[in-house]
């Protein structure tokens, strides 16, 4: 998902979507629409349509609590996480 954005004024969209809608696509960036400066509309990427989605954005804010409250942990390396998941679960490596 790109972080990347750009803004239209509806006066300079009208007649012309398409184009915004071909510039945010080609970018790969959210095209917000502004009345008189204030964002009231987006176009977002068909490839990133999915995080904008209300249970993605739900399961970020559930996220992003969980490592404010210190839900959250370190690890060394790759083998560490696989061994600690594994630990959880009762599994043991061979």
């Amino acid at each position: 998902m790109s972080d990347s954005a750009f803004e239209v004024p509806l006066n300079e969209a009208d007649g012309h979507l398409p184009e915004v809608i071909s510039a945010a696509s080609e970018r790969g960036a959210i095209a917000y629409l502004t009345d008189h400066g204030r964002r009231v509309a987006a176009i977002v990427p068909a490839d990133d349509a999915w995080y904008w989605t209300p249970g993605w954005q739900a399961a970020e804010a559930e996220a992003e609590a969980d490592f404010r409250d210190g839900r959250s942990r370190r690890f060394d390396s790759m083998d560490d996480l696989f061994a600690d998941s594994d630990a959880i679960r009762g599994e043991t490596s061979a």
